[in-house]
Formats: structure tokens, C-alpha cells, sequence
């Protein structure tokens, strides 16, 4: 048996049991189980955006990394770094 957190769609479900088939209601109310789901993570994710929103900074706090190649002793495989602005670099050799 499914069971629904809301009342809402608990409420749907009954009118479903009571205005249709077995087994057509069973599967609209297995739709409907997985719409809930998405409908409560909806809200979820809402009133935590809403509630993070005020201590969110402005702007983004790291600037894009800028990129070097140079080449190396090895033909094709460059020497490849990323700097970013506040000082920390790293280096890949690919």
C-alpha cells in the first residue's frame, strides 16, 4: 500500500481508489506517489535557497584561473599551469 505524506495528495488518492479501477488507480497513485517526492524536494530546496539567501556574498569570492602552456623537452606533452589570483598555483604535466 502507498503511503502519502501530504494530505493533499492522500486525498487524491482515495478519490482515485473510489472513481476508478484497481489497477489503473494503483498505477495513477504510484505516479502520484513519485510527484509528491518531487513536489516536497521542490519546497525543500525553495525555503532553503530562501532562507540561505541573505548570508549568500554578492559576488563570487574566486576570479577564473589563468592558463599557461609551455612547451617541454617532450614533443607533445606541454608543461600546463593554472594561477589564480590569490597566490595559489598549481601545475599538471600532461
Amino acid at each position: 500500500m502507498i503511503k502519502f505524506r501530504l494530505n493533499e495528495f492522500r486525498d487524491i488518492a482515495r478519490w482515485l481508489d473510489k472513481k476508478l479501477p484497481g489497477p489503473l488507480a494503483f498505477f495513477l497513485k504510484g505516479w502520484l506517489w513519485g510527484l509528491e517526492e518531487r513536489y516536497i524536494d521542490a519546497k525543500v530546496d525553495a525555503a532553503l535557497e530562501k532562507a540561505i539567501a541573505p548570508h549568500r556574498p554578492p559576488e563570487p569570492t574566486l576570479t577564473a584561473p589563468t592558463f599557461t602552456s609551455t612547451p617541454s623537452e617532450v614533443e607533445g606533452l606541454d608543461i600546463i599551469s593554472l594561477s589564480y589570483k590569490n597566490g595559489i598555483q598549481e601545475e599538471q604535466e600532461h
